[in-house]
């Protein structure tokens, strides 16, 4: 059996030692296992999700043989094994596992530590339900639906937000407690929760229909690691989940009925391990540039380079009277020569200074 850790909300930890999962590592961390960008996670359990990286942690501590992916643990197999030993030997001295903000990757990493013997028999799903809610990737309709009930299911539960909601940690704790209850119902009776998921699932499935139809195309230009969605004719909103569960790329513009939106996805603002994520570079400069050509005046908005996806439209609601190829060309232009701005790898913080970026 593997030693379960009771789930703390961050504020009321009082000073426990503790493991953080999906989050920044705090004072009184011992063991922290987070894709986050400085995270003090080993390297031998790097993963894309904080899931995975929990469930390698679940592995180690039954003994199973736990290999790095894509080298990230340097110095040989010697060092990535004292590395786990050192783990192991953290995560014995918690007592609490946390977590500082609410959502499904966070949620399926509490839930692990707590319930790790539950979780394990559940765990390609619990990972494909931390992966839409993060990375809005998912294939079993189940998990999607898993996905999209836990945020209602905690809304519903907890109650209003309070005034100071966006404080790290102040209303999540009711939230986890809230969903952590009904976790393994909702795993193995989805359909219960049907009111909670029934709204988001049809909506995946239209945009689903659409791209499967060609009502929706999508095609990638590899060079830039970006998908170029295109719509023509006027639809409900298009669901971002099927889209990025239809291509692997870390960048999307999409051109739908007259709106354009270019968007910088969560796999470029952690620490993506499984593959080599093109670096994220400022949209300041690319909105400027689209703004002094846009003929309707409309400026061009960009959301700030720390944002977990990064957006960029023009500020009437999306609408443009610039021609598709014009953005598209200009965008592609952009993205071959901006210099990267966001590492989540750099040491001493993720956010590159401009006399790096001069440099890169």
């Amino acid at each position: 059996m593997i030693r379960a850790l009771a789930y703390v909300p961050v504020e009321e930890l009082e000073g426990r030692p503790h493991v953080v999962v999906d989050g920044a590592a705090r004072p009184e961390t011992v063991l922290a296992l987070s894709h986050w960008p400085q995270s003090p996670t080993p390297a031998v359990l790097a993963r894309d999700l904080s899931a995975q990286i929990v469930f390698a942690y679940l592995h180690a501590s039954r003994g199973g043989d736990v290999l790095a992916v894509a080298g990230r643990s340097r110095g040989g197999r010697r060092r990535s094994d004292l590395e786990l030993k050192a783990a192991l030997a953290a995560g014995g001295r918690a007592e609490a596992v946390t977590n500082d903000h609410f959502d499904e990757d966070g949620l399926v990493s509490i839930f692990a530590m707590a319930e790790p013997e539950l979780a394990l028999r559940h765990e390609d799903l619990l990972v494909e339900v931390a992966s839409c809610g993060d990375f809005g990737v998912v294939h079993s309709r189940q998990a999607a639906r898993v996905a999209f009930a836990i945020g209602p299911m905690a809304e519903g539960s907890a109650g209003p937000a309070p005034p100071d909601a966006e404080r790290p940690g102040s209303w999540s704790g009711s939230r986890y407690l809230a969903v952590l209850s009904r976790t393994a119902e909702l795993l193995e009776h989805t359909d219960r929760f049907r009111r909670y998921w029934e709204e988001p699932d049809a909506a995946l499935s239209a945009t689903l229909g659409d791209i499967g139809a060609g009502r929706v195309r999508i095609e990638e230009v590899t060079e830039v690691d970006l998908a170029v969605v295109t719509r023509t004719a006027a639809g409900a909103p298009l669901d971002e989940v099927a889209l990025h569960s239809a291509t692997p790329v870390s960048r999307m513009v999409v051109f739908d009925d007259g709106r354009c939106e270019l968007h910088l996805r969560y796999e470029g603002w952690v620490r993506y391990v499984s593959r080599s994520v093109p670096l994220r570079p400022d949209l300041a400069p690319l909105a400027a540039q689209l703004s002094a050509v846009e003929p309707s005046g409309i400026a061009w908005q960009a959301d700030g380079i720390g944002s977990l996806v990064t957006r960029m439209a023009p500020g009437n609601d999306g609408w443009t009277d610039l021609d598709p190829t014009v953005v598209l060309r200009t965008v592609v232009e952009y993205l071959k020569r901006a210099p990267a701005a966001w590492d989540p790898f750099r040491r001493g913080g993720a956010l590159i200074p401009m006399s790096e970026r001069a440099q890169s």
